[in-house]
């Protein structure tokens, strides 16, 4: 099974790769005849992940959510998913591929350096809080990523409005607007997140927060999200202003998945649990991608 796992996987990360490239031809040339291309491609990549995924699920006999790899196969997912669903609902417009599909495939690319063979899952993980904590996680992950790509466009298109690939791209206020629902559903998935780790938190530890790095840096992302919330509708910021705040906030949400792991390998010190079988799990031990706890 493992052996069909990493070939699923290859051929997710190749068709995403060749879906980005084929996007990146027609946008530049400035036609529109490669848009249908890229969504087949990207729904056939969609079909590999999710068949990748579920090998994973059989091979490790759990739900893939214990290591890194595991996240990061389940994170970027979720973030497909919903951009092919709001895409199909015609909520988003299709030219948000060329930031959504390159963020994918480099967070598949970070998850499969970490890859380890799949173990049972221990008791301090047989949680449903951590499932919904999970789930709540990169939900927001791909609410913000959206917006991010929306953000991006949005800038490109006022700095550079002369400029014909990018004249079929929404106008700017459509963008505008599209960034500022995904940030606020990301933002609501981003408090569920919170509230449901803190939760799973207390079964393992005792107590719902601990101020941890990762913890910090979680709510840090949490505040900042708020923050472009209050300044646009109580100070005026949109348009650029809040393009240039979500480009921002990605940038502290990215730290607070991966950055806090290469900076500080220990931000868990501390906290200890045996898993029964007569090892003993550090906290230091948990998914760095769970934002905390």
């Amino acid at each position: 099974m493992q052996q069909t796992e990493i070939i699923l996987f290859w051929m997710t990360v190749f068709v995403y790769v060749v879906a980005f490239c084929v996007h990146v031809f027609g946008f530049v040339r400035g036609s529109t005849r490669t848009d249908t291309y890229v969504m087949r491609l990207i729904w056939a990549g969609m079909v590999l992940h999710t068949a990748t995924a579920l090998a994973r699920w059989v091979a490790a006999g759990h739900a893939p959510v214990t290591d890194t790899y595991e996240l990061n196969l389940i994170g970027t997912w979720f973030t497909v998913l919903i951009f092919v669903v709001f895409e199909r609902l015609k909520k988003i417009d299709r030219s948000i591929a060329l930031v959504v599909t390159p963020l994918v495939f480099l967070v598949l690319g970070h998850g499969i350096m970490s890859r380890s063979a799949p173990i049972p899952m221990g008791p301090a993980y047989q949680s449903p809080w951590l499932v919904v904590h999970v789930i709540f996680a990169w939900l927001s992950f791909g609410c913000f990523a959206i917006a991010f790509g929306a953000a991006v466009f949005l800038l490109i298109k006022e700095r550079f409005p002369e400029w014909q690939p990018i004249s079929k791209v929404p106008d700017i206020t459509g963008l505008d607007l599209a960034g500022y629902r995904f940030i606020v559903l990301g933002f609501i998935n981003h408090a569920v997140m919170l509230v449901s780790g803190a939760i799973w938190a207390k079964k393992l530890w005792g107590h719902y927060w601990s101020w941890d790095v990762l913890e910090i840096w979680s709510l840090i992302t949490f505040l900042f999200y708020a923050f472009y919330l209050h300044a646009r509708s109580f100070l005026g910021w949109r348009m650029k202003r809040a393009a240039w705040l979500t480009v921002l906030g990605f940038v502290v949400l990215s730290i607070s998945f991966w950055g806090v792991q290469w900076f500080s390998p220990t931000a868990r010190p501390g906290h200890e649990w045996n898993e029964g079988n007569g090892s003993v799990v550090t906290k230091e031990e948990l998914p760095k991608t769970v934002m905390e706890k």
